[in-house]
């Protein structure tokens, strides 16, 4: 068997990403998507662009976060938006590939091996990939990167039949 084409898609800040789609007074802002306080989960799952450039981290306190960036709109986390963005996004790869190995819901590994020949070379179908979703869903930040060689540590998830069992 020839040489594999493999993808890896992971959408950057994703849960701030999606929060900024709706609504999207909040897009440029810095925001934090955390856990309830009240229940004990007061951290940063994630945070936009923004607030990461003023310090805020995942896995900080709210109230750390705050003092990193005064500023910080706190989002609580919306699961159920994130997994009608995460199927809009699966939509765009299933387009190109049906062979996708996710990892959550903002990252994937996607075999494009039989795709070269429909849709052009790893790189042409990655920026395009990446193009589509921007346009598509606007913040979804998608950062996808092309490996000649296959990470072990996927190697057997992905392509089974090229490594022997």
């Amino acid at each position: 068997m020839g040489q594999r084409h493999i993808l890896h898609c992971d959408c950057n800040s994703f849960y701030a990403s999606v929060e900024m789609q709706e609504p999207p007074e909040l897009r440029g802002k810095s925001i934090a998507v955390c856990g309830d306080p009240e229940a004990r989960h007061g951290i940063v799952l994630t945070a936009s662009y923004p607030a990461k450039r003023m310090g805020v981290k995942t896995e900080m306190p709210i109230w750390e976060a705050k003092q990193h960036c005064r500023d910080l709109i706190i989002v609580p986390a919306s699961y159920g938006k994130y997994q009608k963005y995460s199927g809009y996004v699966r939509e765009v790869f299933n387009d190109y590939i049906d062979q996708v190995e996710s990892f959550g819901l903002d990252e994937a590994w996607l075999d494009i091996t039989g795709s070269v020949g429909l849709f052009g070379s790893p790189v042409k179908i990655a920026k395009e990939i990446s193009v589509r979703i921007k346009r598509e869903l606007g913040n979804a930040f998608p950062n996808l990167r092309y490996y000649q060689r296959i990470p072990l540590a996927f190697a057997f998830q992905i392509a089974p039949e090229t490594h022997g069992s």
